[in-house]
């Protein structure tokens, strides 16, 4: 008999998938899939391999049809597929690493300002965001260069386009439509301002479902093995922004006095507001609104994380031709004394390629001895990067933080969990590493009345779960 939630989870450098239940009054998951992806280069566009992605999800559901009670999907932020009005897909997905997008954020800006685009959404501007995104291949299509816009009858975030294709239902999740620049965070509705300022049709997009919300079922799927199936297996809203799956497993859910910080290849640092934090000091301090499970608000910076760190690692392994383990970079940064700090937001570590050494002696003027030294001064500028953003988002909301509660990968450094803990002079508690999968699990639990409330299921799942703690 199913009794599994099957949670798709999926990163901008891999994905997986986690079967998760309880069992005996524990929550028990175990991983049936994990597979790396990358970006290619496709019509001159970075794109990700979406067949590829979608026939790992197929091959995962066939292997494990007879365990699944229900299915959910969450993904990062921003990027989204286009359907025609037979409701395929256009073309595959650009990536947010994509060069062209800056091109959509400075035409947006000649219509309304960055300023009045953040009034309008409260989302952090960055060029990655859907709004440019689309802005750019809106003009492509006015220049007769790629008619993928006007071929678009909807847009569908990631998951929001996997779920449509276990499903055959369109539907628009909650938590990642408030990624898109394109949603008014205070009346939860894509924005009249923002659309008709740009000419963007309401039509584009698809009703707004809440997490916990059943889609539709696998027997209605697109994809004809999966629905050649004949099996009912509800398809559910999660928070499907991996964000917003994570920080439901924070203390930061329940304790107004917590940080969240999200560690991976980006880093999500703030806390939670009753109300969309939309102001002029929010403005200028680049800081972000994204909608949280039940509706809570997110108030947060997007930092550029790890990636940096493990782009030098793949560098580095490739210069020297051999594997480099991160007990050896531990062991290295523990000891190294060098204390120079970079701005892992400057522009050159979001494109799409990027020399990390190069970038790093450019931007200090100098370089360094030994080639280890620069793991250190990405450890120590993420580290004071998230201090600072700690102390903008305070001296907006009026309160202190008195812990950081850290999840997702970064977790997996002893050496950076205690440096942050040092650097801010907060405790840190770190774990559950898997939160988002455990996110998106809970979601589905709820729905299935597994769990008879919110907190009933957090319990649970936390009670199953590690946790260490470091003391500045």
């Amino acid at each position: 008999m199913a009794q599994y939630s099957l949670a798709f989870d999926f990163g901008a450098t891999s994905i997986r998938a986690i079967l998760g239940g309880v069992e005996d009054g524990h929550f028990v998951t175990k991983e049936v899939m994990r597979m790396a992806h990358e970006r290619v280069m496709q019509d001159g566009r970075s794109r990700w391999e979406w067949d590829k992605i979608v026939a790992k999800v197929t091959a995962t559901i066939l292997a494990h049809k007879d365990e699944i009670s229900s299915i959910a999907v969450n993904t990062w932020g921003v990027d989204f597929g286009l359907l025609d009005e037979q409701g395929e897909l256009v073309c595959n997905p650009i990536s947010y690493r994509d060069g062209r997008h800056q091109e959509g954020f400075e035409f947006a800006q000649t219509k309304l300002s960055c300023e009045d685009i953040f009034m309008a959404t409260g989302n952090q501007i960055m060029a990655i965001n859907s709004l440019f995104q689309l802005l750019v291949l809106q003009q492509d299509a006015a220049k007769g260069s790629d008619q993928t816009y006007a071929k678009a009858s909807k847009l569908l975030m990631l998951p929001d386009l996997l779920s449509y294709l276990l499903s055959g239902e369109q539907r628009a999740e909650l938590t990642i439509a408030s990624t898109s620049q394109m949603l008014d965070l205070r009346t939860r509705n894509f924005s009249d301002k923002v659309l008709s300022a740009y000419g963007i049709n309401q039509e584009l997009f698809a009703p707004i479902v809440y997490p916990t919300e059943k889609i539709g079922s696998l027997k209605n799927s697109k994809i004809k093995e999966l629905r050649e199936l004949g099996l009912d297996i509800p398809v559910i809203a999660c928070a499907s922004h991996d964000t917003a799956s994570a920080v439901l497993l924070t203390e930061a859910y329940t304790d107004k006095d917590t940080a969240f910080l999200s560690c991976g290849t980006w880093s999500l640092l703030g806390g939670l507001t009753g109300e969309p934090v939309i102001s002029k000091q929010a403005f200028d301090e680049n800081l972000t609104n994204e909608t949280g499970f039940n509706g809570t608000n997110m108030f947060f910076q997007n930092i550029t994380g790890l990636y940096i760190l493990e782009m030098y690692k793949k560098q580095l392994e490739a210069k020297r031709g051999e594997n480099i383990s991160f007990a050896d970079i531990t062991a290295y940064v523990t000891d190294c004394a060098i204390t120079d700090t970079i701005n892992v937001d400057d522009p050159v570590f979001s494109q799409n390629e990027f020399d990390v050494k190069e970038a790093i002696d450019k931007l200090l003027g100098k370089s360094f001895d030994h080639e280890f030294d620069y793991f250190k001064v990405i450890y120590l500028s993420l580290a004071h990067k998230y201090n600072a953003t700690l102390k903008a988002i305070e001296s907006i909301i009026g309160r202190k933080f008195k812990k950081l509660h850290m999840i997702g990968g970064g977790t997996q450094s002893t050496f950076l969990c205690q440096l942050v803990a040092n650097v801010t002079q907060l405790e840190v508690v770190a774990g559950p590493m898997e939160a988002t999968a455990y996110g998106n699990l809970l979601a589905q639990q709820l729905a299935l009345k597994v769990f008879n409330s919110l907190e009933e299921g957090r319990k649970v799942i936390l009670q199953s779960s590690e946790f260490k703690v470091y003391q500045p």
